[in-house]
């Protein structure tokens, strides 16, 4: 059963993502690069975080690392941020808000790939230009 879960997921991604995908595999932990920030730094899918429509993106912030726990109501073509924690280099929590807000992905963006990605992998397909949006 997971590995027929897994070998979708990957076959979504490979469908869904333009350009080249960046996977990178780390204690049992699957990642893939969905987009960079402005600087330039990748953003990350945890391809194992995904659970239903709930997944974490994570990123660099200066020298910390950045934790956002995702949720896609993906029906309604809608994403929202759960929780945004902030790691220390080594791993040390230094902030945490679990504040629940939309988020109002722009195509071409991590939020927007990553939110195509899980929903796809969800088997929950949704024309999105309806909406003037394309995820």
């Amino acid at each position: 059963m997971f590995l027929k879960r897994f070998s979708s997921v990957l076959a979504v991604i490979a469908l869904s993502v333009s350009g080249t995908a960046i996977a990178q595999t780390t204690n049992n932990y699957i990642y893939i690069e969905v987009g960079t920030d402005s600087h330039g730094n990748p953003i990350t899918l945890d391809l194992s975080s995904i659970k239903g429509t709930e997944y974490i993106l994570l990123y660099k912030h200066g020298d910390k690392t950045v934790k956002t726990t995702l949720y896609a109501s993906c029906n309604e073509g809608k994403l929202f941020s759960k929780r945004v924690s902030l790691y220390t280099s080594t791993g040390r929590l230094t902030s945490d808000n679990n504040t629940e807000r939309e988020i109002f992905p722009k195509p071409g963006t991590a939020d927007a790939g990553s939110m195509e990605i899980v929903c796809q992998a969800a088997g929950i397909h949704k024309d999105y230009s309806t909406q003037n949006q394309k995820f």
